[in-house]
């Protein structure tokens, strides 16, 4: 797996974080999806495995097709794959509106609460951010 450290510009949280990211997979991938990540600020991570300590996002980004690892400043962390991966239509990706009408993809259970809220989908999953 490729792994990227990119400077914080501007990413002062994890929604900002995952912007720059975003922006730098498209570069590198073809059609990413965010398929693991750990926000070393608000000490949260997806997917949440239970039982799971320390780095077990990252085992499971790793060993479930990740192609990139972007780190941003010190304190945000994403693995990507790339969405033609997966058998479509995989009703396991979700596409998620970014900013100025832009969109993405991550797993279902790498979305955020935020995300989860704007799609509709139920509260209290085990998504960890």
């Amino acid at each position: 797996m490729q792994t990227i450290s990119l400077p914080a510009q501007n990413a002062n949280n994890f929604a900002n974080a995952r912007q720059q990211a975003i922006g730098k997979a498209n570069e590198v991938l073809t059609k990413p999806v965010i398929i693991a990540w750990k926000d070393d600020k608000a000490n949260k991570f997806a997917p949440e495995i239970p039982g799971g300590i320390g780095d077990r996002w990252h085992d499971y980004g790793e060993s479930n097709g990740g192609k990139l690892e972007l780190q941003v400043g010190d304190a945000f962390h994403f693995i990507f794959s790339e969405a033609d991966d997966f058998d479509e239509p995989d009703l396991n990706i979700a596409s998620i509106p970014g900013d100025a009408g832009t969109s993405f993809l991550c797993l279902n259970n790498t979305c955020t609460d935020e995300d989860r809220q704007r799609l509709g989908f139920s509260q209290g999953s085990d998504s960890g951010g």
